[in-house]
């Protein structure tokens, strides 16, 4: 009953927000659970409440099912390719929503290196809010041009308060590299180098010609 609702739904103007050879993808901001469908038969609600963004996908090929079918085998490739295509619409769902949540951030963080190399606008995620200060500001990737010089102080506080921003200081504490999937200083700055997010002039640990991006040196924190 309710497949045949959805593809009653369907026939009204842009109601998928993709279609391809796969399936049939509707992608909802603020759905806590995206439904999966092979072909007419339901499979099984994925929960995506920490995402905020759900809907619904129907399979146009039948997927590889466990005995029970109330789970899409691992190696189906029909089910793997949906997947890319459902984490891409998810992905562009996020970088052009007004606001993001501590698990969306994370998630887009994540899989920043990947999806920022092949995205033919990297203007779209200079605008994506994935920094966070020492005062919990949110402030976007565009925001790194402000800054000349970057340190890693583990945790906010009166420390990384008093030193952010001075001198073109930017703090970098361990939610932030965790947020970014990176465990130094170093990484975070290499990854950021790589995706064109660091301002012009600035070098990353791995090129020895210098820039006008420097960092500091302290006992309790790891810098370059």
């Amino acid at each position: 009953m309710r497949y045949k609702v959805i593809m009653a739904h369907s026939a009204t103007h842009d109601f998928w927000t993709r279609e391809d050879d796969l399936a049939y993808y509707r992608i909802v901001q603020g759905a806590h659970a995206l439904e999966v469908y092979s072909q007419d038969v339901f499979v099984r609600h994925f929960s995506t409440w920490q995402l905020g963004v759900g809907g619904v996908v129907v399979s146009k090929q039948p997927l590889e099912l466990n005995f029970a079918r109330n789970a899409v085998e691992s190696e189906c490739p029909v089910w793997s390719g949906i997947r890319k295509v459902i984490e891409i619409l998810v992905i562009r769902t996020l970088t052009t929503a007004g606001h993001l949540t501590d698990s969306q951030r994370k998630f887009l963080g994540i899989r920043f290196r990947d999806v920022a190399q092949r995205e033919s606008d990297p203007g779209v995620w200079k605008r994506v809010k994935l920094l966070t200060d020492p005062w919990g500001e949110h402030l976007p990737l565009s925001a790194l041009a402000r800054y000349t010089r970057f340190v890693h102080i583990p945790e906010p506080g009166p420390l990384a308060e008093a030193t952010h921003g001075v001198d073109g200081t930017f703090v970098v504490t361990d939610a932030l590299l965790d947020r970014f999937g990176v465990e130094s200083l170093d990484e975070w700055l290499v990854l950021l180098a790589g995706t064109g997010m660091l301002p012009d002039g600035c070098v990353t640990p791995l090129c020895a010609q210098p820039g006008r991006c420097d960092s500091a040196t302290s006992p309790d924190r790891s810098a370059w």
